[in-house]
């Protein structure tokens, strides 16, 4: 029923996109089309508007912005806003964006509206992008799943990137700490009817070594290309054409002293990752009232990973995936008047994985048809509202509805208020349906995924290789879809003249949340891990962001996050004296009770996040300059596997109850310090250099994704002035 509702929508809206004659109003709103608007973002409600209309916490960062702060990846852009953590992977293999508390794979990142794929182990490689072809960055925060889709529980980050609007071209040459060379060219061609932008990046680094005494490197040597490319074409007023695309490849030179049980091996290989995509759009304006878009999408995601023994050349660890994502897609809005916008949209997904780390080289497949609806009303002046809702239904897990209502009052000239709400929803992945994958180099561990678990079980345990079974395996069941409940309350202020306020409250409650649980061990001692709803879990605190020009060339800003993340059934177990609630002491094995204030929450959660910032900038002049300084609070580790050059990582659960308390350890909170100073000289020509981490801070067991200090000099030359206006 709900795959028939999605159809008759994808047909119903195919007929009226392209009949004029449907329409029962004429309502002239060429102001809406012409109007100039300033700061637009497009992300929250899938058509423009200013960040001060939207009745949702979003966070633009301009092109300007990311220049002055002299950043050339992704990961180094997000990494100093408020609300976002970058966090490595497992086994540093990567980095990934935490949200509100939120996990990496349950914020959806896109590049100009469409998703990036590759999450192979759970969340993106933020250090594929460069940003060297960003316009600006929008992050919604909230679940978007009403607009997006699964992923989109946490939040959605949108990268868009440069259009051809205008003849010019520009090349900039970077270089820093660790023999790292970043080298970008770009070329804008425009008239009044067609438009050509041509974009390439070259990155390359030695990567660092923040554990000498082993062999191999924290992050290994590795080089990647990005080209992207954009095509406009207005064929008539009404109708207009735009064709994009984007091809990545990486190479990576490993070397790597892996633990297999109690036995060392040095390694050495090579690692090789390929993403392309390709996507075509058509917009017709049907009328003043309606327009439509019409757009395909497709994308290929591929790694390969391969290690060599050095003592004798044997394969020790062999891995492959490959992901591609084919979505076509059309939407339409529709404005009845100024004050009531409807916006409609359908669509279709088909995905497939085939991996050797499910065991076998069997594609697999899953299919979405999706209609999502959207109605924005100005019943009065200063006073908006948005609803909106989305209807999935997958070829593995149903249909899923995701509802979305918000409102906006702007109570006088400075200050306003906001409230947003909405269900969201994460689908079970791939990896956590099919796993077959067994990593002995890794320091020995398994990840069984539901569909295979079993099976999979039953056979280790007639070969004799089950040493003892955590819990009954009969109970790992089919998963469901991960539920968010989610409210963002907060006001825009400025009470003291140009000091503006922003302040967010964010709740966010969780149910059938995925969690990775071991299911048993192995003669051998390697944990058998598989995927589980058990988890009922929150987050919530409060965001505060400050801005404040300090003189007309000088400003500032401020801000903090404070957030709580915990476990629901973990913390009504504590409150009621159960089983949880007890801990024992590694010193002196005396066993105590926790108090309700004891337990501290989710792993790898900060309680606070802080960041203040001083950007200067004389255009006139042409100096630019600024101060940024990143604090992230103490959390604690746990649920990791394997090791990292080969040291072993030690959870922070040192009192082995299972949760994170006062009790435990945890690793220490810490302070970035980013500088940057930037000259332009004839309008043309612009050197820049920089410090990023001023005090070389670095954790290399637990927080391998900080390098420490990293110095770099850059230049760029324009071929025309309008990219320094």
């Amino acid at each position: 029923m709900v795959k028939r509702v999605i159809n008759y929508c994808l047909i119903g809206m195919s007929i009226i996109a392209f009949n004029p004659y449907l329409l029962a109003q004429s309502v002239d709103l060429d102001s809406l089309k012409t109007k100039e608007l300033e700061e637009v973002v497009v992300t929250a409600t899938r058509n423009e508007r200013t960040v001060g209309a939207l009745p949702m916490p979003v966070t633009l960062i301009s092109k300007a912005q990311i220049k002055t702060m002299g950043s050339v990846r992704l990961n180094d852009v997000l990494t100093e806003q408020t609300g976002l953590v970058v966090v490595p992977q497992i086994n540093a293999q990567g980095n990934g964006i935490q949200v509100q508390g939120f996990n990496p794979d349950y914020t959806l990142i896109l590049i100009d509206g469409e998703p990036i794929i590759g999450r192979y182990t759970g969340s993106l490689e933020l250090s594929r992008l460069t940003v060297g072809n960003i316009k600006q960055i929008e992050i919604v925060k909230g679940p978007s799943s009403s607009l997006y889709g699964s992923d989109a529980l946490a939040g959605v980050i949108n990268i868009i990137t440069e259009r051809p609007t205008s003849t010019r071209g520009s090349f900039s040459s970077r270089y820093g700490t660790n023999k790292t060379i970043d080298l970008t060219g770009d070329v804008s061609l425009a008239n009044d009817k067609m438009g050509l932008y041509v974009f390439a990046n070259r990155y390359t680094t030695d990567g660092y070594d923040l554990s000498p005494q082993n062999y191999g490197k924290t992050v290994s040597p590795f080089a990647n290309y990005t080209f992207n490319s954009k095509f406009t074409y207005k064929i008539t007023d009404a109708l207009n054409f735009s064709l994009s695309g984007r091809y990545f490849t990486e190479e990576q030179k490993y070397d790597f002293d892996v633990v297999s049980g109690d036995v060392k091996v040095l390694t050495s290989g090579n690692g090789n990752t390929r993403d392309w995509n390709f996507n075509p759009v058509l917009t017709y304006r049907v009328s003043p009232q309606l327009k439509t878009t019409a757009r395909f999408y497709t994308t290929h995601y591929k790694t390969t990973t391969e290690l060599k023994a050095v003592k004798n050349d044997s394969v020790t660890y062999k891995d492959d995936f490959s992901q591609n994502f084919i979505r076509p897609e059309i939407n339409m809005e529709y404005y009845f008047n100024e004050a009531q916008i409807l916006t409609l949209g359908a669509g279709h997904i088909n995905e497939t994985v085939q991996t050797s780390r499910y065991g076998d080289q069997v594609e697999r497949t899953q299919q979405t048809n999706y209609a999502f609806f959207q109605h924005e009303y100005n019943p009065i002046p200063g006073f908006s509202i948005i609803a909106g809702g989305r209807l999935d239904h997958n070829s593995v897990y149903g249909g899923q509805f995701s509802p979305k209502l918000s409102a906006r009052y702007e109570a006088s000239k400075k200050v306003t208020f906001k409230i947003s709400g909405g269900l969201g929803f994460k689908s079970p992945d791939f990896r956590q349906l099919y796993f077959n994958f067994n990593n002995t180099a890794g320091g020995g561990y398994s990840v069984l995924g539901t569909e295979v678990a079993l099976a999979r079980l039953t056979e280790m345990n007639s070969q004799g290789l089950i040493k003892a079974y955590v819990d009954d395996p009969s109970t790992i069941g089919k998963l469901k879809a991960e539920k968010s409940i989610a409210v963002n309350a907060g006001m825009r202020a400025e009470i003291i003249p140009s000091l503006i306020t922003d302040i967010n409250f964010f709740h966010n409650s969780i149910d059938n949340l995925i969690d990775t649980q071991i299911i048993a061990t192995t003669i051998s001692n390697q944990s058998i891990y598989s995927y589980r709803n058990i988890t009922r879990a929150y987050t919530q605190g409060m965001e505060l962001n400050l801005s404040y020009p300090i003189i007309k060339k000088l400003t500032t800003s401020v801000g903090y996050q404070l957030l709580y993340a915990k476990d629901k059934d973990v913390e009504n177990n504590i409150n009621s004296g159960g089983d949880l609630s007890y801990y024992r002491s590694p010193e002196t094995q005396a066993v105590g009770q926790l108090k309700p204030s004891d337990y501290f929450g989710l792993y790898n959660r900060s309680r606070h996040q802080a960041n203040f910032k001083l950007f200067y900038s004389d255009k006139q002049k042409g100096w630019e300059g600024s101060i940024r300084i990143i604090y992230r609070g103490k959390f604690g580790l746990g649920g990791i596997r394997g090791n990292i050059q080969g040291e072993v990582v030690p959870s922070s659960d040192r009192d082995n109850n299972g949760i994170l308390d006062s009790y435990d350890d945890f690793i220490k909170g810490y302070a970035l310090v980013n500088l940057s100073v930037a000259k332009t000289i004839l309008r043309k020509i612009r050197f820049q250099a920089g410090i990023d981490n001023l005090f070389n801070y670095t954790e290399p067991i637990y927080i391998p994704n900080l390098p420490g200090r990293l110095m770099y000099a850059s230049v760029n030359f324009t071929f025309n002035n309008k990219s320094n206006q």
